[in-house]
């Protein structure tokens, strides 16, 4: 048996020392003293010709690991036919982990890959950016940190399941008032907000999905890697549809009427506008201008929304409403901001500030809580409002296809995407004065009772 070297003898030795690695053919471990210390090759005699491969510097490890390293570095090296062949194969290895490593210091986490999607929305003009952002802020960001930080394409089905029981068991985070623990029921909105985030969720990753396959993208970019979309295989919440299939009797909207008639002058106005206006979307109102108020020359006064819901690449899309004389007259205290020179539009609170679409949505939120709490409405929001005015609309005789053209529903079909661009102006202001003589009726005519006879009749 080869006699083994110590470590006292390496470190005292003035030129060379080797020993045999064990294995037939395995070459020895070579200890050379040199300028810098004692240096450590592998030895290999290949077809008759001797090879030195440089290993480090003796410091660097123990003579125990140095022997296993030798021996594993020669069991690789006499795979190829020679040293050369074996470094040239090293430093392609070498190269193709890098690049593995440079792919996966580009690919994202959970979090980055959320912030670049609402951003991409936020770029399309999207108008539930904001809205969308909040919710994935409050339960995926928020409660879940480490799962935040993991890559995006580590994100299991499961974690998107975790994810979504967390939203529907968590305390009521609205204006305080999570200090105790609600069951998710269709009522109180959970199970609904619950299967939006779990659609944010998928959308999302549909994002890092296409993120990776963009050709406009920047090569040096973040990348997600994802290879399939976890929250697509997560079931929808059952029940997060219905708490929006019922509709408030007329004795309900006629005491909501009259609450809004004691609310003070500003919100008055504004929910006002929002109810004579039949229920346009918030989001819609908040966005208009003093340009958006004009005179079209065949119509008299006009009011132009901008509907900015659709798929990607969708322009937003016009929708106009007449400004009839009963709409004209509600709408005076806000009209009156222009003349002040203060607000760029007419949704603004102190004729300053332009009111956020949460705080107009807040207005009836409020007044559901006091008027349920009275006995004189369930609980609602402007959410079961704009379901109750539409409902009320129905009854009143105005067909499905005019609630429509008048509510900015989405289009569908060819012919109305692509051809017709009526803007339907004489039949909204026909429904529209037929909604505001219904509403003036309940607010302070007794008769209004007669209207739609038993339709709306109260419910036990």
């Amino acid at each position: 048996m080869a006699q083994k070297l110590v470590h006292s003898k390496i470190l005292a030795l003035k030129t060379t020392l080797s020993e045999a690695l064990e294995g037939k053919g395995a070459g020895s471990i070579l200890f050379e003293r040199r300028a810098k210390g004692v240096l450590v090759y592998l030895s290999l005699r290949r077809e008759g010709k001797q090879e030195r491969l440089k290993l480090g510097n003796y410091v660097d490890k123990t003579l125990v690991e140095w022997r296993a390293y030798a021996a594993a570095t020669s069991l690789e090296a006499r795979r190829f036919p020679s040293i050369e062949h074996y470094l040239t194969a090293e430093k392609e290895r070498a190269r193709a982990s890098q690049r593995l490593a440079d792919i996966e210091a580009r690919q994202g986490t959970l979090a980055q890959m959320l912030d670049a999607y609402v951003d991409d929305m936020e770029r399309r003009g999207k108008s539930s950016a904001k809205s969308v952002r909040g919710a994935l802020k409050l339960d995926v960001l928020t409660p879940f940190p480490e799962l935040s930080k993991r890559k995006a394409k580590e994100i299991e089905p499961s974690d998107v399941a975790q994810i979504l029981r967390n939203c529907l068991t968590r305390s009521v985070a609205h204006k305080g008032r999570g200090v105790r623990l609600t069951k998710a029921t269709a009522n109180n909105g959970k199970k609904r907000q619950a299967d939006k985030l779990r659609s944010y969720l998928q959308a999302a990753f549909a994002f890092g999905l296409a993120n990776d396959l963009n050709p406009l993208r920047s090569g040096d970019s973040v990348e997600y890697g994802l290879k399939t979309n976890p929250a697509r295989d997560v079931p929808t919440i059952e029940g997060a549809n219905r708490a929006n299939t019922w509709a408030l009797t007329k004795d309900e909207l006629k005491s909501i009427v009259l609450a809004v008639e004691r609310l003070p002058d500003r919100r008055r106005a504004i929910a006002k506008a929002m109810l004579y206006l039949a229920g346009q979307r918030v989001e819609m109102l908040c966005r208009v201008t003093w340009p958006d108020f004009y005179n079209d020359g065949e119509h008299s006064d006009v009011l132009r929304l901008l509907d900015l819901k659709g798929g990607r690449g969708t322009p937003p899309r016009e929708h106009l409403l007449p400004i009839t004389n009963r709409l004209a007259e509600i709408l005076s205290p806000l009209l009156a901001l222009k003349d002040l020179g203060r607000a760029p539009g007419p949704f603004y609170l102190r004729g300053t500030v332009c009111i956020a679409p949460g705080t107009a949505l807040d207005i009836f939120t409020v007044l559901g809580d006091q008027l349920s709490e009275q006995g004189l409405t369930r609980r609602f929001t402007w959410r079961t409002l704009r379901a109750t005015i539409e409902t009320h609309l129905a009854a009143l005789g105005v067909n499905q296809e005019r609630r429509a053209w008048l509510l900015s529903h989405g289009r569908s079909g060819v012919q109305a995407k692509h051809y017709d661009r009526w803007n339907y102006l004489p039949e909204k202001r026909a429904d529209l004065d037929r909604w505001a003589r219904y509403l003036d009726e309940l607010a302070g005519n007794p008769s209004a009772d007669n209207v739609v006879t038993g339709i709306f009749a109260k419910t036990a």
